[in-house]
């Protein structure tokens, strides 16, 4: 009845829907086949998928690293032209600022400049010296060349900050105030070295005498008359030659002083001429007996000046041995005259190989023959009054049977300038005593047993005092080597000799005389810093009897006087030629002592 009911267009839908449903059954049924079928080809896909996905993740990574990058460098960039923007903006200030900075910078260029001039010519000096040895010398001058040098880059160099050029300019400050300084002092020391040790003229003085009570007052009142001398000892050519050129006069001779004395006394118009230090030593032997200073008159002098000669220019101190005969002549005027009485009378012989010095004392009352002389012998003293340095030298040299020929001859008055300027001295004395010093003579100093502080004055008196003490002379002469022993102390000490450097060259400057050159000493300084060597010094002393004798000089008046031990004398001889060997140890000594070159 359906199918009846239905039209035939309702059943061909019919079989079109059932058809259509079959075939979509059957395509889902080969869908699922093939889904079923095709399973491993989609796991392969998705493993293609998942390692895409890996690729995206890195490629993402590396530009995350790339921005990061670009980012740094932007900064490094950003930095760059910071740092430009900076150096840019310095540069304009500079620019802005050449008003400070510019002359600045020329005078720290000029003070590098300067400090250079000053620092070579200190060492320049220095070298020309020939004190300072080459081992010391050399590396120094290196070392201050780089400094130097130095110096003057980091000046030059526009880069180094106004901070650094202000610490290299004090730098440079001080390096110019030390050379500066340097230079001066060694100046200071060449001068003295030539003044003193090149002195190439001697002087020759005589005083005109005459009775205090003549009308004689200047040598003008002198000129044209006649003079009168003693023979002995004088070099009558040389005294009359200066009395005819400076006065216009004519020598007539007398036998000896004490009759050239008293006529001068006697006779208000006589007119007497004698050597300067001939004088002095007859005023010193004569002073207090009956007024006998104050009967006669110096109103002029003559003075005569020759050439030097050194006979040593040749020798080699630093390589052989020598002798140099050490005088102290004791003057009341404080001059350097070429004759006075002899008070030290030592030997120094040194001999540079061995390091080994003698130092062999002779009193100065030794009763010994005057070389050239016979008859009466003579206190050795009195051969520095009558014939000078050269009549002192030869009366040795027969004494010990020895020659030397070099010579210093010191002035003890320098002994008050010397102990002055060092500030005083302290010195041991084992008696209780006062006397009045000679300059000024209303000066008095005291000594008790003990240490005793002395100034310059009393210090001369100390050295020259021998009548309170029961040995005398030796006493005396003892005293002596205390003082030159003090004063050799305090000039050792290194603050005491820098601080009075100057005075005390000064105080040193024209008291003594020799024979010894600049380069000499120069020489010796020399080998002394150059090995630092320690030196042996040895004393002895010539010792004897003492009496009461007449004497060549004083053939009528008794005087005290030492008689040579023959023993000493020989012993004395034997060292001498000993140390110049270079074999000191055969003889015992005295004294020895060791003195350490530092």
């Amino acid at each position: 009845e359906i199918r009846e009911e239905n039209s035939p267009k309702d059943n061909l839908d019919e079989v079109a829907e059932e058809s259509s449903t079959s075939e979509t059954e059957e395509e889902v049924e080969i869908i699922a086949e093939e889904s079923t079928e095709e399973s491993p080809q989609e796991n392969e896909t998705s493993s293609k998928d998942d390692d895409l996905d890996n690729l995206i993740e890195d490629i993402e990574k590396d530009e995350k690293k790339e921005q990061k990058a670009r980012s740094k460098e932007k900064s490094k960039t950003s930095s760059q032209e910071s740092d430009k923007k900076d150096l840019e903006l310095s540069a304009k200030k500079r620019k802005k600022l050449p008003a400070r900075a510019l002359p600045f910078r020329i005078l720290s260029v000029i003070l590098a400049l300067g400090t250079i001039a000053a620092v070579a010519s200190a060492i320049v000096r220095i070298t020309l010296t020939g004190i300072v040895p080459n081992k010391y010398l050399i590396p120094a001058i290196v070392g201050l060349a780089l400094i130097l040098l130095f110096y003057l880059f980091k000046t030059l160099r526009r880069k180094t900050h106004i901070p650094v050029l202000i610490i290299l300019n004090l730098i440079g400050i001080a390096l110019s105030v030390v050379s500066v300084f340097g230079f001066v002092k060694v100046q200071e020391t060449m001068s003295f070295l030539f003044n003193n040790f090149n002195e190439s003229k001697e002087y020759t003085v005589y005083d005109i005498i005459v009775s205090n009570k003549s009308n004689y007052s200047n040598l003008d009142d002198a000129k044209g008359k006649l003079f009168h001398s003693i023979s002995n000892f004088v070099d009558t050519e040389k005294l009359e030659t200066a009395a005819r050129d400076q006065a216009n006069a004519t020598i007539a001779y007398e036998d000896g002083i004490s009759s050239l004395l008293k006529n001068t006394y006697a006779d208000n118009t006589y007119i007497a001429v004698l050597n300067a230090g001939t004088w002095d030593a007859t005023l010193a032997l004569n002073d207090g007996k009956n007024d006998y200073v104050g009967k006669y008159k110096v109103i002029g002098e003559l003075k005569v000046e020759e050439e030097k000669k050194n006979e040593n220019a040749e020798s080699n101190l630093t390589t052989d041995s020598f002798t140099v005969f050490v005088s102290g002549i004791d003057t009341r005027t404080g001059l350097m005259l070429d004759r006075s009485l002899s008070d030290v009378n030592m030997i120094i012989t040194v001999n540079p190989k061995t390091k080994n010095i003698l130092m062999t004392t002779i009193p100065r009352d030794y009763y010994v023959q005057l070389h050239g002389t016979t008859g009466l012998r003579d206190k050795l003293t009195h051969a520095g009054a009558l014939g000078g340095l050269p009549l002192s030298m030869a009366t040795i040299e027969d004494l010990l049977d020895f020659k030397f020929s070099r010579y210093i001859r010191v002035n003890f008055n320098f002994v008050v300038n010397l102990v002055n300027t060092v500030g005083g001295i302290t010195v041991y004395s084992d008696v209780d005593y006062t006397f009045n010093t000679l300059h000024p003579q209303d000066r008095k100093c005291t000594f008790h047993p003990g240490l005793n502080e002395v100034d310059g004055e009393c210090a001369l008196g100390f050295a020259r005092e021998r009548y309170a003490y029961a040995d005398g002379d030796r006493h005396r002469g003892r005293n002596q080597e205390q003082v030159i022993e003090k004063v050799f102390e305090k000039l050792t000490n290194s603050t005491t000799f820098i601080s009075h450097y100057s005075d005390i060259l000064n105080s040193l400057s024209g008291s003594f005389d020799t024979n010894i050159s600049a380069s000499d000493i120069t020489s010796l300084a020399n080998m002394q810093l150059n090995d630092m060597a320690k030196w042996t010094v040895e004393t002895y002393n010539l010792d004897g009897p003492t009496g009461m004798t007449y004497t060549y000089s004083y053939p009528n008046q008794l005087l005290s006087v030492m008689y040579p031990d023959e023993t000493t004398v020989e012993t004395a001889k034997q060292k001498i030629k000993q140390i110049l060997s270079g074999t000191p140890e055969a003889v015992p000594t005295e004294t020895t002592e060791t003195i350490i070159s530092e």
